[in-house]
């Protein structure tokens, strides 16, 4: 069915078929193993971080949360599930009982399109032991692959700024659907994915390519009978022969020619780049629309763009530019399309977003790994706060027992380094901002989380987001989660006494 929406949830129903078993084996091998043992009803809490920031980056924005309530809220154990669980050696009696089972969980979660750093909680699920372990399953990935494409996607759009962004991966992303959905909700403008508008109201463009142009014979016959036809969406190729000494002139000749024809079809005229020196070509074909009074005509740029080429290329257009122009007027004229790299999130294939067990019947419960301490768990069901001193400036993310207050604390102690730790109780005025709410399902609109990636990332100082050697915010703990986690790890300790 062809239903564009602007409501999220929607558009995840439209886009994503329920799968059948929308979990990897060992979850529900766990989970029947808990079944015959008779401990499956017992209370448990798991939580979802990530261990590093991707990109080499200092945060990640959180996406795929709607997607993961969908199926949260949807999913059931009908005949077709059930048949493909026997058919896989789960046996009878588990199946009749998975039969009248609701996967109930309790869900605190940051909003999608928040930011968050590594080992902040980001999503809590708490329920009986069986549910969390099966939602375990639904929620890695969920979350993981938006979450990836989504930081990435917000990474061009930051460096981009303020020019425009397009969204040209359909071709070669390894999930088309959700690169251009979470593209779309991280901040770019516009997607060539025309599939997307099955199920969301994302705007859809695309120029002509290079067979166009070959097709005819004649670069100008090309571009006049594409804008004859076309005059809505009027935007030439202009490397097919040689960019500046028959593309620039040949696209100059047509607009001239129809530019009624397009001003009146509401059209945007522009010339796109697909191979050469970008900075050079984009300084020299300015001037040359400006000498012939294209003054209105953008240019596009493409071939393999990602956010540091973006960069480098904006960096020496201001370097460049010859002393009469001002380089924004140039800046201001350029259109950033992208596709194959941060469509397939080139540079980090994956992300290592986790999914932990905290708790079990409220005592708190770690994983000690002496031999790699990045993948030492914090314990217990926690929650998180961003401290901002009365300036504003973000001091650190701190990580809190749920039953704490968290506006009490003196001392943020550092996981692992006594020389990190931050001293609360020196400051005045600090604002604690609770970062997780409860959740049951998702209300969230495209344009809503757009402003939110917005608004969270606008807060944040340019250090923690420049692309090369960032600031860590610091990450931090109370004294109560410190000083378990402390002992724990000292006493091997893998569940909490009490």
């Amino acid at each position: 069915m062809y239903k564009p929406s602007k409501n999220l949830l929607e558009c995840v129903r439209s886009l994503f078929p329920l799968e059948i078993c929308p979990w990897d084996d060992y979850f529900l091998r766990m989970a029947q193993t808990d079944f015959y043992l008779n401990c499956h009803y017992k209370k448990a809490s798991k939580t979802y971080f990530i261990r590093r920031a991707p990109f080499g980056g200092s945060y990640a924005i959180l996406g795929g949360l709607t997607l993961f309530l969908r199926v949260l809220n949807d999913f059931v154990f009908n005949d077709d599930v059930i048949r493909a669980l026997k058919n896989m050696g789960y046996r009878d009696e588990f199946c009749n009982f998975l039969q009248n089972l609701q996967i109930r969980v309790t869900v605190s979660a940051i909003n999608e399109g928040m930011v968050f750093f590594p080992n902040e909680p980001a999503v809590i699920i708490e329920g009986s032991l069986i549910s969390v372990r099966i939602a375990e399953g639904i929620l890695t990935k969920s979350l993981n692959f938006p979450t990836l494409a989504m930081t990435k996607w917000h990474r061009v759009v930051e460096a981009a700024s303020p020019g425009k962004t397009y969204e040209f991966s359909r071709r070669r992303a390894q999930n088309d659907i959700i690169t251009s959905l979470y593209a779309h909700l991280a901040g770019i403008d516009i997607s060539s994915n025309a599939e997307i508008r099955k199920g969301a109201d994302i705007p859809i463009s695309g120029s002509m390519g290079h067979e166009w142009i070959q097709s005819f014979g004649d670069e100008f016959d090309a571009f006049d009978k594409w804008l004859e036809i076309n005059p809505d969406r009027p935007i030439l190729l202009v490397d097919t022969i040689s960019t500046l000494n028959s593309g620039v002139p040949n696209a100059i000749k047509a607009f001239n020619k129809h530019r009624l024809r397009i001003k009146e079809a509401g059209g945007i005229p522009g010339i796109r780049n697909d191979s050469g020196d970008l900075a050079y070509l984009t300084i020299e074909e300015r001037l040359m629309l400006n000498k012939h009074g294209c003054t209105d005509v953008m240019i596009f740029e493409t071939n393999d763009l990602d956010e540091y080429s973006i960069q480098s290329i904006k960096q020496q257009i201001f370097t460049q530019t010859p002393k009469f122009m001002n380089p924004s007027d140039i800046l201001e004229k350029i259109i950033w399309a992208c596709g194959t790299n941060p469509g397939t999130c080139s540079d980090q294939p994956s992300i290592g977003g986790v999914v932990k067990l905290t708790s079990i019947e409220d005592k708190a419960v770690i994983k000690i790994a002496h031999d790699n301490s990045i993948k030492t768990s914090i314990p217990g069901s926690n929650r998180s706060a961003h401290v901002y001193t009365e300036e504003g400036e973000l001091l650190c993310c701190l990580i809190y027992h749920k039953s704490e207050k968290v506006e009490n604390t003196e001392i943020a102690y550092h996981p692992d380094d006594k020389g990190k730790n931050i001293r609360l109780a020196d400051y005045k005025n600090l604002v604690f901002e609770k970062r997780q709410i409860y959740i049951n399902n998702s209300r969230e609109t495209l344009d809503n989380v757009r402003e939110r990636v917005k608004n969270e990332t606008k807060n944040l100082h340019w250090s923690y987001k420049r692309l090369n050697n960032p600031h860590r915010v610091k990450v931090s703990l109370t004294e109560k989660v410190f000083n378990l986690r402390k002992k724990m790890i000292q006493n091997n300790q893998l569940m909490e006494e009490k």
